[in-house]
């Protein structure tokens, strides 16, 4: 048994696959995997890796679509095929695991109603599609309207305790209205991205000349995590957190035993079962007082740290969620807009 096998066997710690490479997807589901992570940029990237293994199904794709038509005929593609694969999870769970993720074109994500409309096609695809948007305030809407109708959400960009908990409350008032109206409601998790916030605040640490150790930015990701879910605990709210963008080993092993569900990359699974670490769960164990007393003099980090401090008119404009925002434009949604089309029909040449 390895570490992985250990983590989901014998603790409350779950982990969903993040890559949408076929053999990929099977060596996880191997080691326990109860979901996957498919995106823009995975989908492209196994569309490169793997080429071969798609083209029967891109070439089954109208030849007429729009660009942005043309990608999110891709990105079913792909994410269909992942849903499939754990399709028995899903039954098996009762709808609690067992999802592909269908994330929206960062195109229209600041537009609430062509959303909510993506969103709908989404979760049409297959029963155990969870529609993945980034945690930005035009989302909210979305939340609350796809939570109210029994359909599974997945929140990513969130990199701050307000983000993650204006999600929450939005998600609650969605599953109160599919409880009144006799809907079994569905989950919704909340991606909690670790890693990159660490790069962040080191990156912008060193630009304001903050002289901030390294090794203790690298807690800081944890530490909003960490409190997000003890919030979510303490009030109630039967929200998942689900770390993911993961830089190390040290993410994943310093909150074993938590009640999560990590989205890991295939490197990170490796990275864990080399290292085979010690099978102890740490989730009860806080953040050092010293380390949250050094990282309050980043004041990026206080804005994700503190709950209301960032308010959801600036969660689009927080630099780290703008920046990945774009990552998700640039490196995934334009690349498939432009896959396998004539120069003349696709409008990023």
């Amino acid at each position: 048994m390895n570490y992985l096998q250990w983590l989901t066997q014998h603790t409350a710690t779950k982990f969903w696959h993040d890559s949408a490479i076929p053999s990929e997807i099977d060596a996880a589901i191997t080691n326990g995997a109860m979901g996957v992570t498919t995106n823009p940029v995975l989908t492209y990237k196994t569309l490169q890796a793997v080429p071969e293994f798609w083209q029967p199904l891109v070439d089954k794709i109208p030849r007429d679509l729009t660009p942005a038509e043309h990608a999110e005929a891709l990105l079913q593609m792909v994410a269909t095929y992942a849903a499939g694969k754990f399709r028995n999870v899903f039954e098996e769970t009762n709808g609690q695991h067992g999802y592909a993720l269908g994330q929206l074109d960062p195109n229209i994500c600041n537009d609430s109603e062509k959303m909510i409309a993506q969103g709908l096609r989404y979760a049409s695809w297959a029963d155990n599609i969870s529609v993945k948007t980034p945690s930005i305030q035009s989302a909210l809407p979305l939340v609350e309207e796809l939570a109210s109708r029994g359909i599974a959400v997945c929140t990513t960009l969130n990199f701050s305790v307000s983000q993650a908990m204006a999600v929450a409350d939005a998600y609650m008032k969605g599953r109160a209205k599919a409880i009144a109206a006799g809907i079994s409601p569905k989950p919704i998790f909340v991606v909690q991205q670790g890693g990159r916030l660490d790069e962040y605040l080191l990156e912008t640490a060193r630009d304001s000349n903050l002289n901030l150790d390294p090794n203790i930015i690298c807690y800081a990701g944890n530490a909003v995590c960490k409190k997000v879910y003890t919030l979510f605990k303490q009030r109630g709210i039967p929200a998942v957190v689900m770390p993911a963008g993961l830089r190390g080993v040290h993410h994943l092993t310093s909150m074993a035993g938590a009640d999560m569900t990590f989205s890991l990359q295939a490197r990170i699974q490796q990275m864990a079962i080399d290292a085979d670490p010690e099978r102890v769960c740490h989730i009860d164990e806080e953040i050092p007082a010293h380390v949250i007393t050094q990282l309050y003099r980043h004041p990026e980090f206080v804005r994700a740290y503190e709950e209301g401090v960032l308010k959801p008119e600036e969660f689009l404009s927080f630099g780290v969620t703008q920046k990945t925002l774009s990552q998700f434009l640039w490196t995934g949604w334009v690349p498939l807009e432009t896959y396998q089309k004539e120069p003349d029909k696709a409008r990023w040449f």
